[in-house]
């Protein structure tokens, strides 16, 4: 046993090589090794180069306070010489932050330290930040995708598939495996699938989980209380209420970075733009907050929303440096953004 941990995932092998080469301990030695891990596969290229490009595309991001700590404790951890790197080093290395980006789209990984497979690990953290989407293959080859503002534990067992959304919101397609149920934890709310594909989101009055393919499990307010869920359907709990209805969230297909409203009231379609921006919008006078909304919207700060409103509505839009104001229009002016 040499006493490096046993990582067999190439795309995990491919980070920890990137990540060893950009320390000052790399050597001829491990450029041999690198160069010997690439030409066994095409597809291990393919990996390294996918980490190259990330970490280039996301340089941004890197140069952020956390990314900033994260990598000099991966780079600054020193180990007695004869050792190497170490086993603690090593699994930094194979599960630090990286920061993936797709389109403008950031996701901050992080594995905690520990050098287990993928069965054993610590749970692993996915967040986003406001504006951002991303998309990560699960261990099980599972997809999840997280919509703004959002985090997701990812805790995986030989008897479980255990997973935490602890705040926003996030899309699961379930690899089918009747041996690990795939179980989703929200506050006391949990969502149990085998195969199938849903959208849990936590809101401030409770949770919301629709699904489009298969059925889940809700035991809506962590008593043991059962409900399912069919393809077509979501469950909407508030408290100990839990309503089961026919799908049609406010939001729409926020996965392809887009937000429809059909007849919203324009303060829920307020709240729902505000998800994804920094600068918030705030509607002034309660009798246009109920005036209704329809129509398809980018998601993020230039969404067009705030053009299209004006042009549609008696209201004005007026940004300032604190906030974007909407209020009933004036009869001889308006502001557009």
């Amino acid at each position: 046993m040499n006493g490096k941990p046993q990582i067999t995932d190439p795309d995990e092998i491919a980070a920890n090589f990137f990540l060893r080469r950009r320390s000052s301990q790399w050597s001829q030695a491990d450029a041999r090794e690198l160069q010997a891990w690439l030409d066994v596969s095409p597809l291990h290229r393919a990996c390294f180069e996918s980490v190259e490009r990330m970490w280039d595309d996301s340089g941004h991001v890197a140069a952020s306070a956390d990314i900033r700590a994260l990598r000099a404790e991966a780079l600054g951890v020193r180990t007695p010489p004869e050792r190497g790197w170490s086993r603690r080093r090593t699994a930094i290395a194979a599960s630090l932050a990286l920061i993936a980006t797709a389109g403008g789209l950031g996701l901050l990984i992080w594995g905690g330290g520990g050098p287990a497979g993928p069965v054993e690990a610590p749970p692993q953290v996915y967040r986003t930040a406001v504006g951002e989407r991303a998309t990560v293959t699960l261990a099980d080859g599972s997809r999840l995708l997280l919509n703004t503002a959002s985090e997701v534990k990812v805790d995986y067992t030989p008897a479980r598939r255990g997973l935490q959304l602890v705040s926003g919101e996030a899309w699961f397609d379930v690899a089918k495996d009747s041996t690990r149920p795939f179980v989703v934890s929200a506050g006391r709310h949990a969502v149990t699938a085998v195969g199938t594909s849903f959208d849990v989101r936590m809101e401030s009055s409770g949770l919301r989980v629709a699904v489009v393919e298969g059925r889940v499990v809700v035991d809506a307010v962590g008593r043991g209380r059962l409900s399912e869920v069919r393809a077509g359907e979501r469950i909407d709990v508030s408290g100990e209420t839990a309503v089961l209805r026919p799908s049609g969230p406010v939001a729409g297909d926020w996965r392809e970075g887009r937000i429809e409203f059909a007849a919203a009231t324009l303060s829920e379609a307020a709240a729902e733009m505000n998800r994804y921006r920094r600068t918030p919008i705030v509607v002034t006078d309660p009798a246009i907050a109920r005036m209704r909304v329809s129509g398809v919207f980018y998601a993020g700060e230039n969404s067009g929303f705030l053009d299209a409103l004006p042009l549609t509505h008696p209201v004005i839009v007026e940004v300032g440096e604190d906030a974007v104001r909407i209020r009933p229009a004036a009869s001889d002016k308006k502001i557009h953004r």
